[in-house]
């Protein structure tokens, strides 16, 4: 499956041609206030297999696990459209709401539950992780 998106201002186009390993929604405080909504849909797919145009800027915090989330966002716009957690190498976690077609995307899980906001509450169905899901 082809993942193909952009910033919100398209300075930033990338493509992905991997299989998603996973899709999910992320709650924590960060996400939240880093994207200014109750949560981010994330879309795991290869880092191999992830290619981008135009420039980016990245920007490194410290991750509740201990390890680091690099994030890569546009310096024109500041849409942030992939992030790298250092906890699972390999991979990169694009933000569904950058995608030009995010009809197949389908979260597996809900993480970070526990922080969710009373407005923006997970779907049920879906299973969920007080905090981060054990993937990798």
């Amino acid at each position: 499956m082809a993942f193909k998106g952009r910033c919100l201002c398209g300075a930033v186009r990338y493509e992905s041609s991997g299989p998603a390993a996973f899709m999910g929604n992320c709650y924590c405080a960060d996400c939240r206030r880093e994207s200014g909504a109750g949560h981010i849909t994330a879309v795991a797919v290869p880092d191999a297999t992830l290619h981008s145009s135009g420039a980016t800027a990245e920007f490194t915090k410290l991750a509740d696990s201990g390890g680091s989330i690099r994030n890569t966002f546009c310096p024109v716009c500041a849409t942030t459209l992939v992030s790298h957690p250092s906890n699972l190498p390999g991979l990169a976690l694009i933000r569904a709401g950058t995608l030009d077609d995010p009809a197949d995307v389908a979260p597996q899980m809900n993480m970070y539950v526990a922080s969710a906001p009373a407005w923006d509450r997970p779907a049920p169905g879906i299973p969920g992780f007080p905090g981060m899901a054990p993937v990798g």
